[in-house]
């Protein structure tokens, strides 16, 4: 590699992972605002939500690195004709092909390398954190349920809304005023369901939570 070579390498290089840096830092803010609901108001410790991030970081590469490449590329050369080092290098006789040839190569390796981590890393990392997010609702199922507002959760032919006062309690499995709506087929809200207390009960090993109701009525509307 000669001298031409490397400088123009480097320059590329600095300017590549600068980009890289601020735009996965950006993805990486956009991203959490679609998980929002899955984090905010639950009770997750920093670790739980440390891991989730480090998960959802390989799977925005393959957004992240076209746009990082266009970016250094335009900061580079734009470096370059505004500092009129194109013009050096053309009365020196060396073209803007030659110029270009470590670009060339590295943009090559960095094709092969995103392909094998498109193919082997990012659908590893999206299952980790699909695990991570029904591990979540396991372990901790009240991690599902947010203080103060009414939680969805749709079921096979229907669904309820949940709405509780309080959570408290061992991986906050108790609750405080417990209100249920619950949804017919049709979307149509019948039923209501009001206790004073109420217990959250899952395992590692089962994918259903029993919520068992304590001091409650029961009003339905024929």
């Amino acid at each position: 590699m000669t001298i031409l070579d490397r400088y123009i390498l480097s320059r590329f290089l600095y300017n590549f992972f600068s980009s890289f840096f601020i735009l996965i830092v950006i993805f990486i803010f956009q991203g959490i605002w679609l998980f929002i609901d899955d984090l905010a108001g639950k009770g997750l410790g920093i670790v739980i939500i440390g891991k989730f991030i480090f998960y959802f970081i390989p799977t925005l590469i393959d957004k992240v690195l076209p746009l990082t490449v266009l970016l250094s590329s335009i900061l580079t050369f734009g470096t370059f004709a505004e500092n009129y080092e194109f013009a050096a290098m053309k009365a020196s006789g060396i073209s803007l092909q030659r110029g270009m040839r470590s670009l060339i190569v590295y943009v090559s390796f960095l094709g092969l390398v995103t392909f094998f981590f498109a193919n082997n890393v990012i659908p590893k990392s999206e299952q980790k954190m699909f695990n991570l997010r029904r591990n979540i609702a396991k372990v901790k199922p009240a991690a599902a349920i947010t203080e103060g507002v009414f939680s969805d959760f749709e079921g096979t032919g229907e669904g309820m809304n949940i709405k509780v006062d309080k959570k408290f309690g061992e991986q906050d499995r108790f609750l405080d005023n417990v209100i249920i709506h619950k949804k017919t087929k049709q979307g149509v809200n019948n039923t209501v369901i009001k206790a004073k207390e109420g217990e959250l009960i899952s395992s590692e090993t089962s994918d259903i939570i029993q919520l068992v109701l304590k001091d409650g009525h029961y009003y339905e509307e024929p």
